[in-house]
């Protein structure tokens, strides 16, 4: 490859590695290693990632030991070509590096089959500076670049600045100002503030914007004041009602749009970790996007910093549903596998939407589209993406641009008090972009949603579920109207309900029904049919006190004993629950098994093992009838009903979306 001469090169994406500061703590930036590279050992061996970390000299600088080998052919490290081919007016990259030492470095490219070939080598004896030009025209299916580098055995080699470089100008030079949306987690915003103006490119930066709706304030956390003054003017902290996520978001975009000063609005959820890199990663790639375009970043688990919740999501118009992209996996851990055994990272993945946990948008799409719509929670990012794309403005989810987020994975929140957005929203969501009669199979998913409440007996949910369709059947202004107000009725309507609220674990029945090894198979043989009309006998007379189970969000476990099986048995006292379900066997492990196995559950304790609490759940064939006809009967009104209530909430669209709209909740 010939080497690049032209002194204007511009960086678009430095290797970086987790130094100080980066992730939550040592421990956690020794987890993370996988994703910005790996190692291998004088004999061929793979690195751990403790000896991995140690090579690591500062932010843009490793030291490979002497026999030893470094590959960026990872996540973070590794440049993803194909979406730089496809979306921007780069057509080929420029790798430079400083290396200092002797040793080899070798330049890789794959494709869309994660097919490598090697595209450049060289041998090094001294200090110098390497810099190659490598094509990327041919790369808009799939595929990336990426650097190794092989120490000699005489002595370790040191590789300093490593960058990838474009010689074509940008499309646009602008810049961006974040939003921070917080609910009373104003330590979370304190981690931000001080990783962004340690370590991020705040030149990029123009503001800060924090949109504080708690109660437990920002600026009155320990630390604030360090922190605002690091970041002097640029960080600006704006109170406001509790109007929820999308309330928040919507006042960081008109902040952003009203003051004038930046190109781009990044929205970021307050419960994360930035990799400081992606601000300048994601302003790089839309600033040289030959059309304006949305820039989002992938969520990693704060929990283990190697699994990535999505490459990419998509909307199904068909179902009314948000799902990763087809052929990608959810929550897949990229460090299980080497990175060309991981063949989904080299196709090019499109996405519909970015979830607003990070999502870089252009003040000219603010400008023309509005700003969120008021959901409060719960669909307000998948929406706007949608609306975006119909406007003629892409979303593009770029991996190597990230944050980390709170694990959700094993949250309740479609049995908790959001069952109601989840519910409202998606039905909204329908009524505005569903092209299908009725919605297509929107009520059939609704439906299934409420039955699945009443199998999993947490009626609290179906009541919710309601609300919330009678909410919709009010009309779109309504839904504006209650954006403030609705939340406390939600929580005091559920806290009427005994199957929410949890208590210490001690004070629940751990008297268990042992089952046998046959009713456990019977769980994967029933039929669906056979298990709904169980739901209608009536319960164990002994349900209360002997409990069929212990569950989970998406895990059940029961006393399996076919010598006892039939009989009772009192489960240690003392043992908390995390104790408690590792003596007991796991008869589901998915959502799939879970329901089923709940459905010929009597009684079962739910359990957070977290906080050693539950809540004991018992089987009301009676209740779940009754609440099953009431929601039954609001989805056939609106079914009956939607294109009427379709062309009603079309209609008020575009004034609930508009920043006159939101200046009734901003000037409060």
């Amino acid at each position: 490859m010939p080497y690049a001469e032209n002194a204007e090169l511009e960086t678009i994406w430095r290797v970086v590695f987790p130094s100080a500061n980066v992730g939550l703590d040592e421990s956690f930036r020794v987890k993370a290693a996988p994703i910005y590279g790996s190692g291998r050992g004088p004999m061929g061996e793979s690195v751990n990632n403790e000896s991995l970390h140690s090579w690591i000299r500062d932010r843009t600088s490793i030291e490979v030991p002497a026999g030893c080998g470094y590959s960026t052919g990872c996540y973070y490290n590794a440049f993803p070509a194909a979406y730089w081919a496809k979306w921007t007016n780069v057509q080929s990259a420029t790798l430079r590096m400083r290396i200092s030492g002797h040793g080899t470095i070798t330049v890789h490219a794959s494709d869309a089959k994660a097919t490598e070939h090697t595209v450049y080598s060289k041998d090094v004896a001294a200090s110098e500076t390497i810099e190659t030009i490598i094509p990327i025209a041919d790369m808009s299916e799939g595929g990336w670049l990426w650097f190794d580098v092989q120490a000699s055995s005489s002595g370790p080699v040191t590789v300093s600045d490593a960058q990838w470089l474009a010689s074509v100008p940008t499309r646009r030079t602008l810049t961006a100002s974040l939003s921070i949306t917080t609910m009373n987690k104003p330590e979370w915003c304190i981690r931000q503030f001080n990783l962004l103006a340690d370590m991020a490119d705040m030149s990029l930066i123009d503001a800060v914007y924090v949109v504080d709706q708690g109660t437990k304030l920002v600026e009155d956390e320990a630390g604030f004041v360090e922190a605002k003054t690091k970041l002097g003017d640029k960080l600006r902290v704006i109170r406001q009602g509790n109007i929820g996520g999308s309330g928040g978001f919507a006042r960081g975009m008109y902040e952003v749009e009203h003051h004038g000063e930046s190109g781009y609005a990044m929205l970021l959820d307050d419960d994360t970790v930035l990799e400081p890199e992606s601000v300048s990663r994601a302003i790089a790639f839309a600033n040289h996007c030959i059309e304006p375009t949305l820039v989002g970043g992938n969520m990693l688990f704060l929990s283990e910093p190697t699994r990535l919740c999505a490459i990419a999501e998509v909307f199904d118009r068909k179902r009314v549903f948000w799902t990763t992209a087809e052929g990608t996996p959810k929550f897949d851990d990229l460090a299980a596998r080497p990175f060309l055994e991981s063949q989904y990272l080299h196709k090019r993945i499109d996405a519909d939407y970015n979830a607003w946990w990070m999502c870089l948008i252009p003040v000219e799409t603010i400008r023309k589209i509005g700003l969120s719509y008021p959901f409060f929670i719960k669909n307000d990012d998948v929406e706007y993406g949608v609306r975006a794309q119909q406007a003629g403005y892409r979303t593009v989810t770029v991996p190597g641009v990230c944050l980390w987020h709170q694990s959700f994975v094993d949250k309740d929140d479609i049995l908790d008090w959001q069952a109601y957005f989840h519910v409202r929203n998606k039905l909204i969501m329908g009524l505005l972009y569903s092209r299908l009669p009725w919605g297509g199979g929107l009520f059939r998913e609704m439906v299934r949603a409420s039955m699945s409440a009443a199998v999993k007996m947490r009626y609290s949910a179906i009541t919710l579920h309601r609300m919330a369709v009678g909410d919709v059947l009010q009309g779109a202004e309504h839904i504006g109207a209650i954006l403030e107000t609705r939340l406390p009725e939600i929580r005091a309507a559920r806290a009427a309900e005994d199957d929410t609220a949890m208590v210490p674990f001690a004070d629940l029945p751990h008297t268990m029904v042992i089952k046998s090894e046959r009713e456990v198979a019977s769980v994967h043989d029933a039929g669906t049919v056979a298990l709904m009309l169980h739901q209608l006998t009536l319960p164990r007379r002994n349900a209360g006190a002997a409990i069929d189970g212990y569950v989970e969000p998406q895990h059940a476990y029961w006393l399996v004993d076919d010598a006892q099986s039939g009989t009772t048995s009192d489960m240690a006292a003392g043992l908390t629950a995390a104790e408690t379900l590792e003596k007991l066997d796991m008869v589901a492990k998915n959502a799939s098994e879970h329901w089923r196995v709940m459905a010929q559950m009597d009684s079962a304790v739910f359990v957070n093992k977290d906080n050693n609490t539950g809540v004991l759940l018992r089987r009301k064939p009676f209740t779940a009838c009754a609440r099953l006809i009431r929601v039954g009967c609001l989805y056939a009104r609106l079914a009956f009903n939607w294109r009427k209530y379709q062309s009603a909430y079309r209609k008020e669209f575009s004034t609930m979306v508009s920043p006159e709209w939101w200046q009734r909740y901003f000037t409060k």
